[in-house]
């Protein structure tokens, strides 16, 4: 039995819940292109980044949201880019270690930046400009703190900007950007001191985006651009590779029970331990970072262009 529940109209942004069984649905609460979601344990909320805009805009206007476990939003602008103090243009990937949120961001012409903010606050804690980086997107944390981040290697830039003919694989974007492989495709580590250094770098690495630490210590990764989703070994090998019936995935991970789950432009799809994927049902729309409740045994799944968040309990039927 399926219960609606919409809180008063009179609060600003206020969420429409759906519940069933626990299956929530976050939405008309005025998130903006949603991009990843992560479980802060040690305060048990959820964190969202909200790109609002595009992608490619140093708008000073994203933002990042505190969700209860139940679908409340707390908070729509914890975080907020337009505050006095803080900078944030278009957030993707979230990573919590220790006390610190790292937040991929969009930075200057000499790279990208990882921003933390202080994990009970929201206080800005400084940056990390991650030279020579064209698209940081994903991100993961590592139990010896260090925290690794996906350079997609796309070069974005508007569609009236003049500049050389564009590579094969280039994207024209609804939003009037255009994407383009440099090649330059690279993970990069963040020690526990900040430095940072090349973990792994290379058109092989096939434009990463959504990246998530194994049990086994290997890294899962999902391709931006092919069918692709593949490990990485801790010392940087390619292995386990898996070619998916769609291209251009985004987030990616896998549940306690060995479910690897992969979300592609329009379908969310998932991977039995015996390797076969098939689409869930019920998805037909873009899922970015996908990340999991492992307290509650939960999946969570941001929609980026719908604005809103679902969350489902494992296993899947």
């Amino acid at each position: 039995m399926k219960l609606l529940r919409t809180l008063g109209a009179a609060l600003l942004f206020a969420p429409a819940l759906v519940l069933a069984a626990q299956h929530i649905v976050i939405e008309n609460a005025g998130f903006a292109a949603p991009e990843s979601i992560v479980h802060d344990e040690r305060h048990d909320v959820y964190l969202l980044s909200n790109v609002n805009g595009r992608a490619i805009d140093n708008d000073g206007n994203g933002f990042i949201s505190r969700i209860a476990p139940d679908g409340t939003v707390l908070v729509l602008k914890w975080i907020d880019g337009g505050a006095p103090g803080v900078t944030l243009h278009a957030p993707k990937g979230l990573a919590i270690t220790g006390d610190t949120l790292y937040v991929a961001d969009n930075g200057d012409a000499a790279g990208n930046v990882i921003r933390l903010f202080d994990l009970a606050t929201g206080q800005p804690r400084g940056e990390i400009p991650i030279a020579g980086s064209l698209f940081l997107n994903g991100l993961t944390a590592l139990p010896s703190g260090e925290v690794l981040a996906t350079d997609s290697g796309w070069r974005l830039s508007n569609t009236t900007d003049e500049r050389e003919p564009t590579a094969s694989g280039t994207r024209q974007q609804a939003d009037g950007s255009t994407w383009t492989p440099t090649g330059r495709d690279a993970i990069y580590r963040i020690g526990a001191d900040r430095r940072v250094s090349v973990f792994a770098r290379g058109k092989d690495l096939l434009q990463p985006n959504g990246i998530a630490l194994l049990p086994s210590g290997n890294l899962l990764i999902a391709s931006s651009s092919s069918p692709t989703l593949y490990e990485l070994t801790p010392d940087g090998r390619r292995t386990q590779v898996r070619q998916l019936p769609d291209r251009g995935f985004d987030g990616v991970g896998q549940a306690p029970d060995g479910t690897v789950f992969a979300a592609g432009p329009e379908k969310l799809y998932r991977i039995r331990p015996d390797g076969q994927p098939e689409a869930v049902p019920g998805f037909d729309t873009h899922v970015a970072d996908l990340h999991f409740d492992r307290k509650r045994n939960r999946l969570l799944l941001p929609l980026l262009r719908a604005h809103k968040v679902i969350i489902k309990p494992l296993p899947l039927p």
